[in-house]
């Protein structure tokens, strides 16, 4: 009797869990992953790329409710169109690449989903929240996110095999929470004391 029970509980977790599926980065013909971040300061605006992505996450494609995973990022591969600009930004006085090489991003869960589904895709807005870490601290964040998701078919074969998730994300970075105080007053002046941030995921089914 004991076994049976223990039978039926499996039967109805794997049933539970049936959703769930683990995408993987990927870039894949024109979908590749990248961010845009920009710095909004009153003498100077500047405005940066970013592409040293790499990581993976789940998603219950049943309800969307549920998510996990961890997405890195390679501070060096953070670029704004000037070279000593950039030197600058990788310094110990910026995000110092050489102590801390990469920025990270745990997703936990996704709040307040709301799901379209349509013939070839589902379209879910939600917002994301994980925890975050830059410069050695980390912090919970929570970012805007719209997941287009398409199930494999002949249309998606065009791209890659598997299963797609295009993740867009938005979301502001705080400098001074995670420790970043610049050099001189040149945060609040010609740096942002906030850093937008909008990304463009591409996730391959594995």
């Amino acid at each position: 009797m004991l076994c049976r029970l223990f039978l039926l509980l499996v039967i109805g977790l794997a049933t539970v869990w049936a959703g769930d599926k683990t995408f993987v980065l990927t870039n894949a013909g024109k979908y590749r992953n990248q961010a845009q971040f920009t710095s909004s300061a009153p003498l100077e605006t500047i405005v940066g790329t970013a592409d040293g992505f790499s990581g993976e996450f789940m998603l219950d494609i049943g309800e969307f409710k549920r998510a996990s995973g961890t997405i890195t990022l390679q501070v060096r591969s953070m670029k704004t169109g000037n070279s000593t600009r950039d030197g600058h930004m990788y310094g110990s006085d910026w995000l110092d690449a050489n102590r801390y090489p990469t920025i990270a991003f745990r997703l936990k869960r996704l709040e307040s989903p709301t799901v379209t589904r349509d013939a070839d895709r589902t379209v879910v807005k939600a917002v994301a929240i994980g925890d975050f870490t830059l410069h050695g601290i980390t912090k919970e964040l929570s970012a805007d996110v719209t997941i287009t998701y398409l199930e494999r078919s002949e249309k998606t074969r065009a791209i890659i095999e598997g299963d797609l998730a295009l993740v867009q994300a938005n979301f502001s970075v705080p400098l001074a929470e995670f420790g970043i105080k610049g050099k001189g007053t040149l945060i609040g002046s010609r740096v942002g004391e906030k850093i937008t941030v909008e990304a463009t995921l591409l996730g391959v089914s594995k």
